[in-house]
């Protein structure tokens, strides 16, 4: 035969077989929904929204959402990466899709990542952010679009330009109705669903509903977003903004200039890292990260310059493994790179910023088989090759450093102290220790603990859990001091004898009257605890926010499946 013709023949035949290569098949599992109500029809909406636009003849195949279902019953007691890993596996999947959702007043997050089920490519994760439910849809065209150009090449109208962008205005829907709408119908289409919903219809211009809808709760100046106990309103939209989803355990958070470059870095304490970010111009910067051993459980990050050569220390405070030994650190940048100047300390540090006194870096002394209450809490002062003991702040036996605030607290000219209990009790102290005043509330609340030894041989461990951070600071610049302070609550919360987890959180804030400390504000309530916070302008645009750092899951174990998130309020200056 022609050698032309048997050309023309092989590739007549060879064409129609690679058309006919077999679709990628990806199954897309339910989204976690976190937030204060029943968004139930959002998490439905969003998967066969996301199904309809993958789906792509020949080239995309999205898995039935049924069989995605059944697939997960049988895989109870996995969650995260390894839940969808698990899932696409049983649905013979090429590809798996999970995420998660958090409505927070008016603004809502949406993160995704995809994942390789054979694990030749690395994961994907994608995340938008809108003001208002009625942005959800244009939203998800754009992450659509994103995973279709960037996992399987295909070029939609969902990944233009055209769509909405992040950073713009909420699509707003039209205004409902002054009568109730009907209930809404779960088999109707989800994006009819998603616009006829009477949640999603934005309300007017105006703060978002705090403490469960009441709107006629005043807000304070500060930021709408902040139910304020006092006669204080607003008519001003909140401003608030959260960070995509981190995969791991958010235990301290601080701000500071930790490299030299003039620009605000925001540091990260998660159990076994380090990681540095910059917030700067609406993008994330991952300056560093920085590996402290897998022996340890990093517990509170503090940053501050304190040695005085003009480079903020990053003050480390861990754990050993086994969480009754204290092995904290600190890391300077040298030029080149953030290296340690202190290690295996006993102490638990804190920086704080004291009225007249600047930045001071408080200690407390950590013996092994002692309370973590049990050392004097005092200021530290380096001295060449670390830090020492210069003088004394409280006695010993009254309260732990993580939980306390140093400064004029009373608003009478003198320092004192507030700090918590152990019972997560707010007390007001003199630097000597007298007891002024203590609150009948518990505050705070975290699941970090100190291992005491066990009370007779044969029992386990005694946890002694340890306190949020607190801060003094001048939010309204009235020459007065405002106590800041987290409220965890929901879950187990402080039962006896139950391991002690925490659902949903509040930031607030409190002042003394004379008589002891009273409410000013308090934020709308948050899904998931608030594990620290810290008032710095973390974004370098000049004006100062609440960033607050928010466990939305604790995972199985201290350091893994965990998940945490960034949340800021803009503080409105008078």
């Amino acid at each position: 035969m022609n050698k032309k013709w048997i050309l023309i023949l092989v590739g007549v035949l060879v064409v129609p077989v690679c058309a006919m290569a077999a679709p990628a098949k990806v199954a897309i599992l339910p989204f976690s929904i976190h937030a204060d109500k029943d968004y139930a029809f959002l998490q439905k909406g969003v998967v066969e929204m996301l199904t309809s636009r993958l789906s792509t003849p020949e080239k995309v195949e999205v898995i039935d959402p049924l069989a995605t279902a059944q697939a997960l019953e049988g895989l109870r007691g996995q969650s995260g990466d390894a839940l969808a890993l698990a899932a696409g596996a049983k649905l013979n999947a090429d590809y798996a899709i999970h995420g998660s959702i958090t409505v927070l007043g008016d603004s809502v997050s949406i993160d995704a990542k995809t994942l390789d089920v054979t694990g030749q490519r690395a994961p994907l994760p994608f995340y938008k952010q809108t003001q208002g439910l009625g942005g959800v849809i244009p939203q998800i065209n754009l992450m659509a679009g994103e995973i279709n150009s960037q996992v399987f090449g295909i070029r939609t109208s969902g990944s233009a330009a055209a769509a909405t962008p992040e950073t713009g205005p909420a699509v707003q829907a039209p205004t409902p109705q002054p009568a109730p709408p009907a209930q809404a119908d779960i088999h109707m289409h989800p994006e009819k669903l998603l616009r006829d919903n009477p949640l999603v219809a934005p309300a007017p211009q105006s703060a978002p509903l705090l403490d469960g809808g009441n709107a006629s709760a005043p807000t304070n100046p500060l930021n709408p977003a902040f139910q304020s106990t006092r006669a204080a309103e607003s008519t001003e939209t909140a401003g608030f903004w959260k960070s995509a989803n981190y995969a791991h355990m958010i235990n301290g958070v601080d701000v500071g200039d930790v490299d030299k470059d003039g620009q605000l870095e925001t540091v990260v304490a998660t159990p076994q890292k380090i990681i540095i970010y910059r917030f700067a111009n609406q993008r994330q910067q991952t300056v560093a990260e920085i590996e402290t051993g897998k022996y340890r459980r990093n517990i509170s990050v503090s940053v501050g310059d304190i040695n005085g050569n003009g480079t903020a220390e990053i003050f480390v405070t861990a754990l050993t493994s086994t969480l009754n030994v204290m092995e904290s650190s600190v890391l300077e940048y040298n030029g080149s790179g953030f290296k340690p100047i202190v290690e295996k300390s006993r102490y638990y540090y804190s920086v704080v910023q004291h009225p007249t006194l600047g930045l001071l870096l408080l200690g407390q002394h950590q013996n092994s088989g002692n309370s973590p209450n049990n050392g004097s809490v005092v200021e530290l002062k380096w001295k060449g090759r670390d830090y020492a003991e210069d003088r004394r702040i409280l006695p010993g036996g009254k309260a732990n450093l993580l939980g306390l605030a140093y400064g004029d607290i009373m608003n009478d000219g003198n320092d004192s102290v507030v700090a918590f209990d152990p019972s997560d009790h707010l007390r007001v102290m003199t630097t000597n220790g007298k007891i002024e005043w203590k609150d009948e509330e518990a505050y705070g609340g975290t699941t970090l603990y100190f291992a005491m030894p066990s009370a007779a041989a044969g029992d386990s461990e005694t946890p002694f859990y340890l306190p949020v951070r607190i801060r003094a600071a001048d939010l309204n610049k009235d020459g007065k001091f405002e106590v800041l302070v987290s409220r965890n609550t929901g879950g187990t919360g402080r039962k006896l004898g139950v391991r002690r987890s925490f659902s949903k959180s509040t930031l607030e804030a409190l002042s003394w009257d004379g008589l002891g400390l009273t409410p000013l504000w308090k934020t709308r309530e948050l899904a998931g605890r608030i594990q620290d916070f810290v008032v710095a302008d973390y974004d370098n645009d000049g004006a100062e926010e609440l960033l607050a750092a928010v466990i939305s899951k604790e995972g199985a174990i201290i350091f893994t499946d965990a998940q945490s998130s960034l949340i800021a309020f803009e503080l409105k200056q008078p």
